[in-house]
Formats: C-alpha cells, structure tokens, sequence
C-alpha cells in the first residue's frame, strides 16, 4: 500500500486525499450529526408532550380540590368486593397515567401495588383519588428513588367499604 501511495503523482495523491476527507465528512453528517439532531428533536417533542400530560393533570386535580370531590370526607366504599376495588384502584391509577407493574391481592380487604419508575407526584395524586373516591386506606407504603425523578412504590391498601 505504501509503494502504492509513493508511486502516485503529487496531484493524484491530493485528489485521492480530497476524496477521502470528502467521504469522512459525509459518513460523519449521515451517521453522526443527523441522528443526534434528530434524537434532540424527538426528545424535546417528547418533553413538550410530557409538560401537557402534567398540566392537564395538575389542571384536573386543582379543578377536582375546588369543587371537593377530591376531599378525603367525601369518600365513598366502592363496593363489597375486593375485585371491585381492584378495579376501581387499577382503573384510577391508568386514568392519571400510573403503570402497574405488579397487583397482588393479599386476602379479602387489601391488595398491594407496585410500581416501577413512576411519577412520585403522580402516585400521591392517585392516593388521594383512591382515597376520595373509593374509600381505600393506605396500610404500608414504601417509595424508593429510581433515577432521573422517578420513583418505585410498593403500596398496601385496604378496600374502606368492605
């Protein structure tokens, strides 16, 4: 390859460099430069798209804390059956955009909750609501960081009507 490039005219050896340098660039700009820029963009339509989902969700809460629908003494049992509740407190938690990681229920009153890099102010939202709407007692909480702002949470309630 060096015999190569030594028996090249000075003029041969300088298009060959321009072309290579040339090529560089573009590998550089294709595999480097466009992804990042479009990963930055698709990240800041997702951080825009988040901001809403929190506004309308800190929207319904304060709308929900004026009119007291979100009040504790207002609580209602949901039911007489723990699948009910379980339902009722599953339903809840995917309306503010909680995901369940892991449901058990422990006996005929309670069932446990986990969930996996959460919101910690989503998951107090929902206990609230829980507890507004269905009358469930917190029993044992647990919360742990998960990175970036998130939490993981594993919740004991106890169904309040049953």
């Amino acid at each position: 390859m060096t015999a190569w490039w030594t028996g090249l005219a000075d003029r041969e050896r300088l298009l060959i460099s321009i072309a290579g340098l040339l090529t560089a660039l573009v590998l550089v700009w294709q595999f480097v430069l466009v992804p990042t820029t479009s990963a930055r963009a698709e990240a800041r339509a997702n951080l825009e798209e988040a901001d809403r989902d929190l506004a309308r969700i800190q929207e319904t809460y304060m709308r929900k804390r004026a009119q007291g629908s979100a009040a504790p003494a207002n609580a209602r049992p949901t039911s007489a059956s723990i699948e009910d509740f379980k339902a009722a407190v599953t339903g809840s938690a995917g309306d503010i955009g909680l995901s369940i990681a892991r449901l058990q229920g422990d006996n005929d009153t309670s069932v446990r909750l986990v969930f996996e890099n959460a919101d910690p102010r989503l998951i107090f939202v929902w206990l609230e609501d829980v507890q507004a709407k269905h009358s469930g007692q917190v029993m044992r909480f647990n919360m742990e960081q998960a990175g970036g702002g998130l939490v993981r949470v594993n919740v004991d309630l106890a169904a309040g009507g049953l």
